[in-house]
């Protein structure tokens, strides 16, 4: 009986070594591949085409604006709404008006939300709450959010 007993703690060692072994190997791809993304370097070709996957697909390659690639398009932007792209708020608060802000809550830092449907920017750090032209509607920041330039052409948004 004893044999068994051995035989079945034998069994148990062999299965955690051997999940251990999956998991560590796991690890090692993971962290071999966000190596690989770490250490890519960025293109300095500016006549690629294609989407820019940080617009979430929208982009047509187009680099005509003054701050080179489209942040979105003007589509992508609901009216009485808005969207948060890389760190900005995109937003429209009314038909054909676009309006840009820094994503980054002036209280301390954290990314706030795109509108909600009441037209609310809502920092999910501390509930700071924000208008659709960035004004301070609730603290605890003590400001609205910063302004950023941008330029509409075509039906894209690009920075200024």
């Amino acid at each position: 009986m004893t044999d068994s007993k051995t035989g079945s703690d034998l069994a148990r060692r062999v299965i955690a070594s051997r999940r251990g072994l999956m998991c560590g190997l796991a690890g090692l791809g993971a962290a071999g591949a966000l190596a690989a993304c770490g250490t890519a370097e960025p293109s300095d070709d500016s006549t690629t085409s294609g989407s820019d996957a940080t617009t979430g697909g929208s982009g047509d390659g187009s680099s005509s604006g003054a701050g080179g690639d489209a942040l979105a398009a003007t589509a992508d932007v609901p009216e009485g709404g808005g969207i948060v792209v890389q760190d900005t708020v995109l937003v429209q608060p009314t038909a054909d008006e676009f309006l840009a802000f820094s994503a980054a809550c002036p209280h301390m830092g954290t990314i706030v939300n795109p509108p909600d449907a009441a037209g609310d920017i809502i920092c999910p750090n501390h509930g700071s709450t924000f208008s659709l032209e960035g004004e301070l509607e609730k603290g605890p920041a003590e400001t609205g959010l910063t302004p950023v330039d941008i330029n509409v052409e075509d039906g894209q948004i690009f920075l200024a």
